[in-house]
């Protein structure tokens, strides 16, 4: 089938390409720029040569009608996604625009035709969860209210008998977005300043499920519906819970009472109307942090078959893109800093590292160590709250509370470790190079269900032994770490222990 589509030098319209291309169709994109259109669907691994490139403005009815020419379907996907009243071209393009593609399809006799809409036609919601036959919101910006144009033009298609599909999304999240939205710009300014907590919460779907399924919707034929696709919802508190978990960095925070964000968006709002200026926060999208609810995504995840990825796979994908990219300071990014960009060393690592390496390393440390290092250790852990521990300063540290092989009481073992980007830990049983096995590794022997404090958060996980293969493939890395495990092995006859931490939902 050969499908026109807008918005391919875009973030939902390059990857709806790419799932066209996979389900077997021949995309035709109308695009102002080929040659940014083709930069930005190589960088998802797409061959422009396999996809026909039209040069035009679908602003141009002309244009838009010549490119749909001899197509069987279409798919307008360029209208941008957001509530951060944006004007000017952007108001053409949500309207006009939505007039000549969607418009023209259906003149045309295309069958199906798909427009992406947005979820924030519905927000504020009037109910603890929206559903696609929830009212219509009442927008304040200029941008709100040509969306709000658009959807009901397409809706007067729909009733008249088109067979045009809208699809609501989400936040859309995910690698390779050619210009950072309102959703991929907060994960960055989030994880690198400060945290806002308010009411409500965010919902995120996957990019590339959000183009899985407007694929599959083509290729259904189906025509009429309205699906919403909101994707996982979470409170800002537990989306900030995810990064940590994913990162294994913990983001700051601040409470921010519902009230006093949606002043401020209420008076920039109004700011604006004196000085126009560049600022993503408005009123609508204060109410849309505050007052987000989850959606009900099950008609079209039923009707296409489709199921969501994980809500930490998107995250963690983003948020390493965001690293590789430079959106994203690789400390911050924690595990998921790309290879070459681990976290910069700070002054103190520098300064003292290589001091404690040496002095770690001596026979005489394996003495005094052990009588010093863990009991200040878990006193600070104590103190505070799990976020500090000595080791920290130099190496990626946590607190184990295993269950004694023999008392059966909770015993707790301040580690270093090497944290993985699949979201666990490899731990070493070191004992500061003394001859026996460091009690917390039997205790795992026998019960390897055990616990992790990791940097403020306190995850349940399992606790595995690693084979010699697995072992050689991780111990590179663990000298990365702390170079010293290679002289403890060295001065002992026993063969150091390695286990693997998973969380226990994984």
């Amino acid at each position: 089938m050969r499908v026109f589509l807008t918005g391919a030098s875009g973030f939902v319209g390059s990857y709806t390409v790419r799932a066209l291309l996979a389900a077997g169709h021949r995309p035709r994109a109308l695009v102002r720029d080929p040659a940014k259109a083709a930069r930005v669907l190589a960088a998802i691994g797409v061959d422009a040569g396999d996809v026909e490139l039209v040069a035009g403005d679908m602003l141009d009815a002309e244009a838009v009608r010549a490119a749909l020419a001899g197509c069987d379907a279409a798919v307008h996907a360029a209208a941008a996604i957001g509530v951060t009243g944006a004007a000017g071209d952007l108001v053409k393009v949500n309207v006009a625009g939505t007039r000549n593609v969607v418009g023209g399809a259906v003149e045309l006799g295309l069958a199906p035709v798909v427009h992406v809409s947005t979820m924030a036609v519905f927000v504020p919601p009037s109910a603890p969860v929206i559903t696609a036959d929830a009212p219509l919101a009442s927008p304040r910006t200029a941008y709100g209210r040509s969306k709000l144009a658009a959807e009901r033009y397409v809706r007067e298609l729909q009733d008249g008998g088109a067979p045009v599909t809208i699809v609501y999304p989400g936040g859309v999240c995910g690698p390779h977005q050619p210009v950072l939205d309102a959703l991929m710009e907060g994960l960055a300014a989030g994880l690198g300043k400060l945290w806002p907590l308010p009411g409500g919460g965010v919902t995120a779907v996957d990019v590339r499920d959000l183009a899985e399924a407007l694929a599959r919707t083509v290729s259904s034929g189906r025509g009429g519906e309205r699906w919403l696709l909101g994707g996982h919802y979470r409170t800002w508190p537990e989306y900030a819970d995810l990064c940590d978990a994913v990162t294994g960095v913990r983001c700051r925070r601040v409470r921010v009472p519902s009230a006093v964000m949606l002043g401020a968006g209420t008076a920039l709002d109004a700011a604006k109307r004196i000085r126009d200026f560049d600022y993503p926060l408005t009123r609508d999208a204060a109410e849309f942090m505050v007052t987000l609810v989850p959606t009900d995504d099950r008609p079209l995840l039923d009707a296409l078959g489709l199921t969501l990825r994980p809500p930490e796979e998107t995250l963690a994908d983003s948020l390493r893109w965001l690293a590789e990219a430079g959106h994203l300071d690789p400390r911050k990014a924690g595990r998921l800093a790309p290879a070459g960009k681990e976290r910069r060393m700070t002054f103190v690592q520098r300064a003292l590292k290589p001091t404690f390496q040496r002095v770690s390393g001596a026979a005489w440390f394996s003495k005094v160590g052990p009588k010093v290092v863990p009991p200040l250790d878990r006193a600070l852990h104590k103190l505070t709250g799990g976020r500090f521990l000595v080791g920290q300063a130099l190496v990626p540290s946590l607190v184990l509370t295993t269950t004694g092989a023999v008392s059966g009481q909770p015993r707790q073992a301040p580690l270093a470790c090497l944290p993985e980007p699949d979201g666990t830990w490899v731990v070493v049983g070191s004992n500061f190079g003394r001859e026996k096995h460091p009690a917390w590794t039997g205790n795992l022997l026998k019960n390897p269900g055990a616990e992790v404090s990791f940097r403020g958060r306190t995850t349940r996980v399992t606790a595995r032994l690693l084979d010699e293969d697995e072992r050689a493939e991780v111990w590179p890395r663990l000298l990365k770490v702390w170079p010293v495990y290679d002289r403890y092995e060295e001065r002992v006859d026993r063969r150091l222990r390695v286990f693997r931490l998973t969380p226990v939902d994984r």
